[in-house]
């Protein structure tokens, strides 16, 4: 599978003000990539979080980030760049070399 991305398109897709609501967005471009669409929360948690959020407060909320962090870079890897959280920020990010 070819991928549309490339070193000029990293930056930040979703941005970590959302707060726990970023992992919806997140798995939404996952989905439109190819992932298979992950379990949503339990009805115990979304009582909890108190909205109609399908990820937000979810007990595995990181667990599901990671598969969405995994299945990008997969299948949408970029020379130099991987996908997944860089200071609170999920997008396409330049590996820094050590």
């Amino acid at each position: 599978m070819s991928t549309p991305y490339t070193i000029a398109d990293v930056g930040c897709y979703v941005d970590g003000s959302r707060g726990i609501y970023a992992v919806d967005r997140i798995v939404e471009i996952a989905i439109e990539h190819g992932m298979a669409e992950p379990e949503p929360c339990s009805d115990h948690e979304h009582a909890a979080t108190g909205d109609a959020s399908d990820y937000a407060g979810c007990e595995f909320a990181g667990e599901i980030e990671d598969e969405c962090d995994e299945h990008m870079n997969a299948h949408h890897a970029v020379d130099g760049a991987l996908w997944g959280s860089e200071q609170g920020d999920w997008g396409l990010w330049p590996v820094e070399e050590e």
